[in-house]
C-alpha cells in the first residue's frame, strides 16, 4: 500500500488566505477609484442651468460601496438635491427631448474606470 505525505499544505493555505483578506480590503477603494472616473464624466456630459438654484454639476456624488445580488457596487450620480431633475434630463418629458448624461457617462468612462480600479486593486495586492 502506497503512502502519500504533502507538506507545506497549510502554510499556502495561510498564504492565500491572506490574499483574501487583502482583496477583500482594497475592493471598496477600488470601486471607490472607478466611480470617481465616472463622477468625472457625469460632470462634464450634464450642462450647467442659468437658474438660480442648486447645480447639477455640484451634486454628483460617488456612494459608499454596497453590497447587491450581483456583487458590490457604487452608485455615481446626481444626489438627493437634484436627484428628480436628473431624471427629467436623463429621460425627457413631454414636453422636452431628452439630454442623457448619465448612461452616456457610464459608457464614455468604463474603460477608463476600470483601469482605475485594476491600478487600484493591483498596487494594493503587490505591496
Amino acid at each position: 500500500m502506497a503512502k502519500l505525505e504533502i507538506s507545506g499544505l497549510d502554510d499556502n493555505i495561510f498564504m492565500f488566505e491572506q490574499l483574501g483578506e487583502k482583496a477583500s480590503k482594497v475592493e471598496n477603494k477600488a470601486l471607490k477609484a472607478g466611480g470617481e472616473v465616472i463622477k468625472k464624466y457625469q460632470i462634464e456630459n450634464v450642462n450647467r442651468s442659468k437658474k438660480d438654484q442648486e447645480h447639477m454639476q455640484d451634486n454628483i456624488t460617488v456612494g459608499r460601496p454596497k453590497e447587491t445580488d450581483e456583487g458590490k457596487v457604487v452608485i455615481v450620480g446626481p444626489n438627493q438635491k437634484v436627484a428628480y431633475r436628473a431624471l427629467f434630463l436623463e429621460y425627457g418629458t413631454s414636453k422636452m427631448a431628452a439630454r442623457p448624461f448619465i448612461d452616456k457617462s457610464a459608457d464614455q468612462g468604463e474603460a477608463e474606470a476600470v483601469s482605475a480600479m485594476e491600478k487600484v486593486f493591483l498596487g494594493a495586492l503587490k505591496k
